[in-house]
């Protein structure tokens, strides 16, 4: 370590460059003009201007710039400028209004929410925070995990779980494109690259018409345009797990415009695997999980009110994995697996005038995969500490086979047309749009018996292993309307209305709602909301649902569309020009929750008889069936639920630059519940506590420190009473028919006369009854700034819980040679520092 931070100061050496600043205000007829976007074109230096429409960007390198001021309704405005040594520059601007701009997309990372508008629990990200949060991995979904309301299944997941709702039920959009699988590495990170993304607008509730087919959450994400000013720039992002190429430029042609390309990929398999197989751990021809990307976006325009968009995306996620012969641990896995994810859009913008903006995009998405997998697992009933030096080859009877091909393919086309017209002060939009899905899955499952009698035995296990493959065709059609009212200078109302029809069900909803927006001052705001979502089944959802139902259509004709409703009120202050205080409040109540569907079944009974060893057969009465629950692979409406909290997020923006110090601290208060059965079970991802602080400061103006701390109140699991004998059915016959319970055993060191009995574990009707200690990591980051070579360089230092707290993700549960239950706690990220450098050029 020490050697490594003599390396990180040598080549900070030259970090001290000259720097200059500008300082002004903004105006509109001498009216101060707020949350107006100022930014060096070209780099990565802006700032937004205050309540008082004061501006101030420091520690400009010396050069000459051209300075881009930019605000929706507003004539956005370009000026050259040359930032001297040590000297400050001021500059004073005049904006002319305009009531849409159809140029280059606005940076909003930085801006306050206006008055007018009313939406509620808008959490709007500065990409440039995905880019330096400590322990994110640089991913756009990982830093939003670090917002109120916002939490993580774990460590090793990208998903998002927003107030006490699944993954599922999160739309998610990039580039007005929904997408169904937004994930790379199997959902370590996302397919959203921070230095491509212009603008992230996660709504945790209460969003307006405009978004459908969703119960929960909606995150919107704008890719950014090339930099149309230079005809050739760039920059390069590696780090010891991944590199990341950004190229961009002006339009070569003569119309006016800019392309952008982009490229991520992972070496896993070009530094880990290596050393995994001189280890001896896999066999030399397997292939480490890894994927890469490319994604690129032109634009021609604006001209003549016209601008057209194009959007493409290509990204490949592999995995090949094959267990050594020689290996030293008990369990043999074989896997191949390839993801494919392909975008396609279109966007034609028209502005005839500066009162109308019509919109209209046509896009092709495909997600697409096939997975073989292939395993031999020891017995999880065993203490896998007993078999750590025992030879593979020699554990056969301890092993159980799991095996399952997989086939899907999701594909959409989507034709989309959105209509804004402003009149007066007030901001009318509609849209009208369709889908033509075709999904296709394929399963096929090859399970030992007793593998299987153990799942069935979990209630934390909601797999059905039973084949399934379904070819569906069907549409999803919509129609929206929402008009955005100023009734006051202080009041402002949305009410909107959607239809949707849903081809699957065969049936139409109408879902209304309604937002208000009040300033009780100038600088506390009162947003609320309420409405009404709607969510379709479907195939495309599978990804993040988790557990495989059969939406044939002898099925889906016979469900309803799930359904929600929201109740947002919430308060916002400004307590300065930097720091910024809101609390927010929430209800949201589901309906018609799709579960699998229960039938009555057969269980298996047995108990001890006294005076007899319980670790033999003969301690053990013959197991007679009785009824009992089963899952099916069956959907059907039968579970609801709700979620409701507080949450608080008092935020320290660096607007005018002159302050070392940014960043945030939220704290939510959560209860989320389901009710099934007639039985109420807390969400599996309830987290009563939630508190993140994130701080961000400049040491030197070379050097930045960042710190972030999550604490998580445990989530619920099943913990189970015990153990019991395994049963399964054996063909006492010889007819082909395994039909007769019989207590499992197993021949014990090899003696054929001493056969014992083997257990499952016992979780009787435990469900979630439980909770996992409390989670709690802190992450830290060193990024040193510099310039050489005439390019812009950052190297960082980035830490992964720092304190190596071993947070706990699942136990494993085994049964002792005295039969007592043991248990041992799986856990997440251990202490992993990661070391990178960027260079812009």
């Amino acid at each position: 370590m020490k050697s490594f931070i003599i390396l990180f100061i040598l080549l900070s050496i030259n970090l001290c460059s000259q720097t200059g600043s500008i300082k002004g205000k903004i105006t509109d007829d001498n009216v101060p003009i707020p949350s107006v976007n100022i930014l060096i074109v070209g780099e990565n230096i802006g700032t937004v201007s205050d309540i008082n429409g004061n501006y101030k960007i420091n520690l400009i390198p010396v050069g000459e710039y051209e300075l881009r001021f930019s605000i929706v309704g507003y004539e956005t405005k370009f000026i050259d400028i040359n930032i001297l040594e040590n000297q400050t520059l001021e500059l004073n601007v005049d904006l002319n209004s305009k009531m849409i701009e159809i140029g280059e997309v606005q940076v909003t990372g930085l801006k306050q929410q206006q008055l007018s508008d009313t939406r509620t629990s808008l959490l709007d990200l500065n990409p440039r925070s995905a880019k330096i949060l400590p322990g994110a991995g640089e991913d756009v979904l990982r830093t939003l995990q670090s917002l109120p309301g916002i939490l993580s299944p774990n460590d090793f997941s990208s998903q998002l779980i927003v107030r006490g709702s699944g993954p599922d039920q999160n739309l998610i959009i990039m580039d007005n494109i929904e997408i169904f699988n937004p994930y790379r590495l199997y959902g370590v990170i996302s397919m959203f690259n921070p230095d491509v993304v212009s603008d992230v607008n996660l709504i945790s509730g209460g969003f307006p018409a405009k978004y459908g087919d969703r119960l929960s959450a909606v995150l919107d994400v704008t890719n950014r345009e090339g930099d149309s000013k230079k005809y050739f720039s760039g920059n390069v992002n590696a780090s010891i797990i991944d590199a990341n190429i950004v190229l961009e430029g002006k339009n070569p042609f003569a119309l006016n415009g800019s392309w952008l390309i982009s490229s991520r990929r992972t070496y896993y398999d070009l530094i880990i695997e290596p050393f995994v197989k001189n280890a001896g751990l896999v066999d030399e021809n397997v292939t480490f999980p890894n994927f890469y990307d490319l994604q690129t976006k032109f634009v021609v325009g604006p001209y003549k009110g016209h601008k057209f968009l194009f959007n493409g995306i290509y990204s490949r996620d592999g995995v090949d994995v094959v267990s050594a012969k020689n290996r030293k641990t008990a369990d043999s896995v074989d896997i191949n697996n390839v993801t494919k994810n392909d975008v396609l859009g279109l966007s034609w913008h028209y502005a005839p005038n500066k009162h109308l903006l019509n919109k209209f995009v046509v896009s092709w998405y495909k997600n697409s995969g096939a997975t073989n997998f292939d395993s031999q697992v020891l017995d999880p009933s065993l203490n896998r500490d007993d078999f750590k030096d025992v030879i593979p080859d020699t554990l056969t009877p301890y092993l159980l086979n799991f095996k399952f091909d997989a086939e899907f393919s999701f594909r959409k086309y989507s034709i989309d047309d959105k209509f804004t017209y402003l009149w007066r002060e007030n901001i009318f939009e509609a849209g009208a749009g369709v889908d033509f899905m075709q999904t296709l899955v394929k399963f096929k499952f090859k399970l030992d018996p007793e593998l299987e009698s153990i799942f069935s035995s979990n209630p934390q296990f909601r797999a059905v292993f039973k084949d399934l493959e379904s070819t569906r065709n069907y549409n999803r059609y919509r129609i929206f309307a929402q008009n955005n009212f100023k009734v006051t200078d202080k009041l402002y109302l949305q009410p909107g209305l959607r239809f949707d029809y849903y081809d699957i069900l065969d049936k139409a909803y109408i879902a209304p709602k309604f937002s208000i927006s009040y300033a009780l001052d100038d600088i506390t705001t009162l947003r609320g909301a309420v409405g009404v979502y709607f969510q379709s089944p479907g195939y495309e959802k599978i990804v993040d649902q988790g557990i495989l139902f059969d939406f044939s259509d002898r099925y889906t004709k016979q469900l309803d569309a799930e359904n929600s409703l929201h109740y947002i009120l919430g308060i916002e202050r400004w307590l300065s020009s930097e720091w910024s205080l809101r609390f927010e409040t929430y209800y949201k109540s589901f309906d018609n929750l799709i579960k699998q569907k229960q039938v009555q079944g057969t269980e298996y009974f047995t108990e001890q008889v006294p005076g007899q060893n319980p670790k033999f057969a003969s301690g053990w009465t013959r197991p007679v069936r009785i009824s009992g629950d089963s899952l099916t692979q069956i959907p059907t409406n039968a579970a609801f639920g709700e979620s409701y909290g507080l949450e608080f997020f008092l935020s320290k923006k660096n607007i005018m630059n002159e302050s070392r110090f940014s960043g945030w601290i939220s704290y939510s208060l959560a209860w989320a519940d389901r009710f099934e059965d007639s039985e109420k079970l807390p969400f599996r991802f309830d987290q009563r506590h939630t508190v993140n602080v994130v701080l961000n400061y400049q040491l030197n103006d070379w050097l930045d420190l960042g710190i972030r701390w999550q604490y998580g109140y445990g989530f619920p699991y099943s913990a189970p009473l015990g153990i019991k004998p395994r049963i399964i059915l054996a063909d006492n016959d010889l007819d082909g028919k395994p039909e007769t319970p019989v207590i499992a055993t197993r021949t014990k060191s090899g003696d054929p006369t001493e056969q014992e009995v083997i257990f499952n574990i016992d979780f009787g009707s435990n469900k979630l009854n439980a909770r996992k200690p409390a989670y709690h990591r802190l992450d830290l980051r060193l990024t040193a700034l510099t310039n050489f070579w005439n390019l812009d360089w950052a190297f960082y230092l980035d830490i992964i819980n720092v304190y190596n707290r071993s947070n706990v993700i699942a136990y494993d549960y085994y049964v002792n040679e005295d039969l007592t239950l043991g248990h041992e706690a799986n856990t997440m990220f251990p202490i992993v520092p990661t070391i990178g450098f960027s260079v812009k050029f």
